[in-house]
């Protein structure tokens, strides 16, 4: 996974703004890290791991506290995020939001562990070799892999040199879309077009099929043991998909729908407690998303108080505490913090529940705008859910 951008997800301490007064704050915020030497949007003159401005005083990277619940805007189509160490990398397609196109203009943008920005297109470097669509990632040994269309791509964290290419080969057109690890020399990696699921062996670079049959194979999460993944799909042609289960100890590994869980399905992670979070674009146009909590069996427990103008949640993650999911918004060009109820990560979600009775996941809906050095993002206006 795979766990941004402009300036602030405030740290410990901080007080929640009115918007006007947020406005100003976030201004301050980002004038104060552009003093400490974050880049332009080449990526051009980073000072990686120095102190950055945050409200309540000045902190390092590597002993900041968790960003908090916010909203970081002025991304180019963000499709997932992935906490690499002390920092966090955003993937962006492209400002066409073309998931199959060999474009060029996709990157990553990394942030420091309390969301301020380091570089805007961190990756890949001015010079070298370009990015097309690139969508989920993983972290490991130093290194940060994503899929990008038909190969996975892989490049030092500290140097945002690329190390690694995979070329995924065949005939048949690709969509590499989601990354999980599991273990420290082998990937997961889903092909939505091919409806898929790989092992791809990270010494010999080889692909091997583990799963087919799972139309719009889109995000995979694995349970805490490694024996079983889940897969969540967006369906031929993403008009809607499944909730898929993966029992890694068979072979072959023959895909279970779980429950009735079923929609344009696109990000999913396991909870410490064992069940699932879901993310739905639950159609296109101004139709907008949700997350959702679920059992292993499928059946919801929780929804994620989102805010109602939220298009196309895709490749999500959750902090390394736990308690907040990182949610990219690709069509709204924005990334969002959101809080997890408690219960629902460490205990029993199900006893969230309103007053009537419904479950729900209570959440701080991010109202702190953020500052950004390029124009705003423009309207919703999906076109494809990759």
């Amino acid at each position: 996974m795979s766990q941004a951008k402009r300036t602030a997800v405030f740290g410990a301490g901080a007080r929640v703004l009115p918007p006007s007064a947020a406005l100003l704050s976030g201004a301050l915020l980002l004038t104060a890290a552009v003093g400490c030497g974050i880049s332009d949007d080449n990526g051009n003159g980073v000072a990686r791991g120095t102190s950055t401005s945050l409200p309540g005083g000045t902190t390092s990277a590597a002993s900041a506290t968790p960003a908090k619940p916010g909203t970081l805007e002025g991304f180019s189509s963000p499709e997932s995020v992935v906490f690499a160490g002390d920092r966090w990398f955003i993937s962006n397609i492209g400002a066409k939001q073309e998931p199959t196109a060999k474009d060029g203009d996709g990157f990553l943008t990394e942030l420091s562990s309390v969301g301020t920005l380091t570089a805007r297109k961190a990756v890949p470097r001015q010079g070298d070799p370009a990015l097309n669509a690139p969508k989920g990632m993983a972290y490991t040994a130093n290194r940060l892999f994503v899929a990008d269309i038909d190969r996975v791509v892989g490049y030092d964290v500290d140097s945002g040199a690329q190390v690694f290419e995979a070329p995924l080969g065949g005939d048949q057109p690709a969509l590499l879309n989601d990354i999980t690890l599991a273990d420290p020399r082998t990937l997961l990696v889903t092909d939505s077009l091919r409806g898929a699921v790989y092992r791809m062996d990270l010494e010999t670079k080889k692909f091997d099929p583990v799963a087919t049959g799972i139309p719009g194979a889109n995000g995979i999460a694995l349970e805490s043991s490694g024996k079983t993944a889940y897969v969540a799909a967006s369906g031929t042609d993403f008009k809607g998909g499944d909730l898929w289960r993966l029992d890694l100890t068979q072979n072959p590994v023959v895909p279970q729908r779980v429950g009735a869980v079923h929609g344009v399905l696109d990000g999913i992670a396991v909870l410490a407690n064992g069940e699932l979070v879901i993310s739905d674009w639950a159609g296109s146009g101004s139709t907008p998303g949700t997350v959702t909590v679920h059992r292993p069996d499928g059946s919801e427990v929780a929804k994620v108080s989102l805010p109602e103008n939220l298009h196309g949640p895709a490749d999500f993650t959750v902090d390394p505490a736990g308690r907040n999911l990182w949610i990219p918004a690709m069509p709204d060009n924005r990334v969002l913090v959101v809080q997890l109820l408690e219960s629902a990560v460490g205990g029993t979600s199900s006893s969230a529940t309103t007053t009537s009775g419904s479950p729900v996941v209570t959440t701080v809906v991010p109202t702190v705008p953020t500052t950004t050095t390029t124009a705003q993002a423009p309207s919703p206006a999906p076109a494809t859910t990759p």
